[in-house]
């Protein structure tokens, strides 16, 4: 019997909200920001891109440097031929071999190249430089996603709240007018409209509930945590007001964003690709010392059927130039290409301007009506709270329909959630605004 007893009351002390909120955890906002910079595979992505550029402008300074290369060749002459000894009063001389073997070391130093170089080496610089940029910019989206998907979880879920309390009125209510059909006060359409109303509104709360999930599977998604891992987030927003202004935040913008300074150093490697292309209007001088060894083997060891005319070994020291003089106007071309990029790149520049100016507009705007909607709709759910109660008194007094009650009760949900809404939606444009001007707090924001 004992037994039973306690098979009986672990399913209800297992569904106990206490039993299942004290193993769930609680995150702050600071700690998913944090979560999500150190997890979310963008941001990694960035600091890989960065690594890459660093090695690449490592390799481009290399190319200043003098290389050592080898050559190994091996050439078959058909026949082999020999200067007769009658002809030159001296013993045979081999003139050539049937197999010719040679092995060269050689260090090659360029001198001048038409500062191709140069510009390479700069344009690997301005790269690095704009993948800096871009780990800024990662971090900055990365916070911005966490931060609207952190205040979007907390929004549904009070969301769902309203439409929880919503049922629980609604069944209250339609035990009330059961009860007042039973004693034929009201008549079976208002009996019939009560459950109606409580039937809507607990497809509501299923719908409501769905989507909590989902705003909490989207907030773990970002910061890397399971998405079956059940948790909480702090419920603490923003509510003060903002003080700055909406000039001193764009100036702000156009000092601070790093989508700007990725435009800048795409305008600047564009002007360096013109000097690239301008390059091949230039020779290439280089300073070369050349070790050679020829052999009649593979081993080009000097012996072993080597031609009486050739030396087992030579060294060489000099300077070669080499200049294409024609080529079809190819080189203008690239020039022309080249000069055309730049001028994109320029135009690319001013609509990154332009956009970001009006991300602060739009963002500044947005939060002050959201603030401004916070103060009018908590007063609206005091008002709306107040009229469903004492329509619900009228009612059970009939002196208001039912109707009314289910207005009140329509009114009410409304309300709350327009509440809620503007809370959360001005800490999201908060965020928004704090990314527009490229900080990664809104309390970061310059003042007046």
């Amino acid at each position: 019997m004992q037994k039973q007893v306690i098979c009986l009351l672990l399913p209800i002390f297992i569904s106990l909200p206490g039993v299942l909120s004290a193993t769930e955890k609680t995150y702050t906002r600071q700690q998913c920001v944090e979560m999500a910079l150190t997890r979310n595979p963008s941001v990694l992505a960035s600091v890989e891109r960065k690594t890459e550029a660093q090695w690449k402008k490592k390799s481009a300074y290399d190319d200043f440097l003098p290389k050592l290369n080898m050559d190994y060749s091996y050439t078959y002459n058909h026949d082999a031929y020999d200067i007769d000894e009658d002809f030159v009063g001296i013993d045979e001389v081999s003139v050539t071999e049937h197999n010719n073997y040679m092995m060269s070391l050689h260090i090659d130093q360029p001198l001048f190249t038409g500062f191709r170089l140069r510009e390479t080496y700069n344009l690997a610089d301005l790269g690095l430089k704009e993948a800096v940029a871009g780990e800024q910019l990662a971090h900055l989206e990365i916070t911005y996603q966490t931060i609207r998907a952190y205040y979007n979880y907390l929004m549904i879920q009070k969301f769902q709240n309203v439409a929880d309390a919503a049922v629980s009125q609604l069944t209250s209510h339609l035990n009330d007018s059961e009860q007042f059909f039973k004693n034929d006060i009201i008549p079976l359409n208002d009996l019939l409209q009560s459950k109606v109303h409580l039937a809507n509104s607990r497809q509501d709360a299923r719908i409501a509930a769905s989507r909590t999930r989902i705003a909490r599977m989207a907030l773990a998604n970002i910061i890397k945590e399971p998405l079956s891992l059940i948790f909480n987030v702090e419920d603490n927003p923003d509510m003060k007001s903002m003080t700055s202004k909406v000039e001193t935040l764009t100036v702000q913008a156009l000092e601070t964003r790093p989508e700007l300074r990725q435009a800048n150093y795409n305008l600047e490697a564009s002007k360096k690709q013109i000097t690239l292309a301008k390059s091949m209007y230039f020779p290439t001088v280089t300073l070369s010392a050349t070790h050679n060894r020829y052999g009649g083997d593979a081993w080009v060891n000097g012996h072993g059927g080597l031609s009486d005319m050739q030396e087992p070994e030579e060294t060489m020291i000099g300077v070669y130039a080499s200049w294409e003089l024609f080529a079809w106007g190819q080189t203008e071309h690239e020039v022309n290409r080249a000069s055309a990029a730049s001028r994109e790149a320029n135009q690319s520049l001013t609509a990154v301007m332009d956009e970001i100016k009006l991300e602060v507009q739009d963002n500044f705007t947005a939060a002050l009506t959201y603030y401004e909607n916070i103060a009018t709709a908590k007063t609206a759910v005091e008002q709306a709270k107040e009229n469903l109660r004492m329509n619900e008194l009228r009612y059970k007094n009939q002196l208001s329909t039912n109707t009314d009650v289910l207005d009140a009760q329509t009114l009410l949900t409304d309300t709350e959630t327009k509440y809620y809404q503007a809370v959360y939606d001005y800490n999201i444009l908060l965020a928004g605004l704090a990314r527009a001007v490229g900080v990664s707090s809104w309390k970061d924001l310059q003042v007046n």
